[in-house]
């Protein structure tokens, strides 16, 4: 029997903080003396309280009777790093256990950093999902920054979840397992998945999913006919297998990224085959290599006709990740924003003097919908400088052209290249060049 502790043994504030709130208390009108916050209907005082750190929302509860029927009854609990760090394993225990159990309606959202809890207390973590899986949770965030992993226990799998964050778990699929029809939002970070080789995740509802640094997941299939967010970062082709994403043509936006080179990356050409609603695209440079060809000039097997947006990351020393960029926009006929990023350091040596773009393939070139360029970290190099000509002067609605250079360029190279770039042929008579020093 969970012993009833005072929310006033455990919180406590700083002086300031409770003299904020003790306000409420005082905030009365003249004449008939009703206190304007216990006036206020019971989901605005819940959004009031939620707007606070949870030993706060507590005492408020302590310091006026109007209010202490709200706490135990609002609908979201969220319990950070810091205030799990703070207090004693036992205390913090003790805590979470007197507000689930004085808590009466459903909790709705429910956050709780697990880093602090050693494994060996793992189990106290299933007590509280199990209570949650019989209070109506929608929204669930388990974040876990510790070596050791969580692993989910298998009533979790047949809770009716909305929105689910995991970091650094385990999930051992059932073999009846199906997916969360009710998921909308799904995000895995560092998370192993163990399942039987012929599970499939059935999220018929799914509309935003992210993967980073995930294991386990290359026989799984994913069967979400309303995705249209799908985030990808630290996944490479051993990882996880983009033909086992079953139904997902509503994909707008498609982001892939990896904090370290990866020498070997998924080839993304099919799946953006298979996803022609596709029109917001975002890699890194090792995934965008991915598209590049033997031929310069071949385009993708399907023309993305709703792409409007490219965002890529790139070393323009790189021939293939140049010839892949204009690959896709060869393939995206109406993209009117591409924003580049420099992904590389600047390179010790003597520069090629080769102009790629000066082949009969090039001359043809015209990119007629491109309303905007953008490179970030820009250094006025040859390959650069290149490709912006290039791409001025086959570009007729071209708006604005605006260069972030690097902060590592010196001022009077600055100057020379925004010289340089006035000088360039441009197809568009409305063209903007804007060259200024990133900041």
């Amino acid at each position: 029997m969970l012993k009833k502790l005072d929310y006033s043994d455990f919180f406590l504030l700083s002086e300031h903080r409770m003299a904020m709130l003790s306000n409420y208390k005082r905030l009365k009108v003249e004449g008939d003396r009703v206190d304007r916050l216990s006036d206020l209907p019971i989901n605005v005082k819940h959004q009031i309280q939620q707007n606070l750190l949870i030993d706060e929302a507590a005492r408020m509860s302590v310091l006026s009777t109007v209010w202490r029927h709200v706490w135990p009854s609002i609908p979201k609990l969220v319990f950070s790093a810091q205030f799990c760090q703070s207090k004693p394993l036992n205390t913090l225990k003790d805590i979470i256990n007197t507000i689930l159990s004085q808590h009466y309606g459903p909790i709705k959202t429910f956050f709780l950093n697990i880093s602090s809890l050693p494994s060996l207390r793992h189990s106290v973590i299933s007590e509280w999902m199990l209570f949650l899986s019989k209070n109506g949770v929608k929204d669930l965030t388990l974040h876990n920054s510790k070596n050791v992993p969580y692993k989910l226990p298998s009533f979790m799998y047949a809770i009716e979840l909305e929105r689910l964050y995991l970091s650094k778990c385990v999930c051992r699929l059932p073999g009846n397992f199906r997916g969360f029809h009710k998921l909308k939002f799904l995000k895995l970070n560092l998370v192993l998945v163990r399942h039987d080789g012929t599970s499939i995740l059935w999220m018929p509802n799914l509309l935003k999913l992210h993967f980073r640094s995930c294991q386990g997941l290359y026989h799984l299939k994913i069967y979400a006919p309303k995705l249209w967010y799908l985030n990808f970062y630290n996944i490479g082709p051993n990882t996880l297998n983009l033909d086992n994403f079953l139904e997902c043509r509503n994909l707008t936006t498609i982001i892939f990224a990896s904090r370290e080179h990866q020498s070997k990356v998924m080839n993304l050409t099919n799946l953006l085959s298979c996803c022609p609603q596709v029109s917001n695209i975002h890699m890194d440079s090792s995934y965008l290599k991915s598209f590049a060809s033997g031929t310069e000039v071949e385009r993708l097997p399907t023309r993305l006709d709703n792409v409007n947006f490219v965002r890529s990351y790139i070393d323009f020393d790189d021939e293939d990740q140049v010839s892949s960029i204009l690959r896709i926009l060869r393939s995206t006929p109406n993209v009117k924003d591409l924003i580049l990023v420099w992904s590389s350091e600047i390179k010790g040596g003597v520069e090629e003097d080769v102009n790629r773009f000066e082949g009969p393939a090039y001359g043809t070139q015209e990119f007629n919908k491109l309303q905007k360029l953008k490179i970030a970290a820009f250094r006025g190099l040859k390959p650069e400088l290149l490709f912006v000509r290039f791409i001025l002067r086959s570009a007729p609605l071209l708006l604005k052209n605006i260069l972030l250079v690097d902060e590592s360029v010196h001022e009077s190279e600055y100057l020379k290249i925004s010289e340089e770039l006035m000088g360039f042929p441009r197809a568009s008579p409305k063209l903007e060049i804007i060259c200024k020093l990133q900041k």
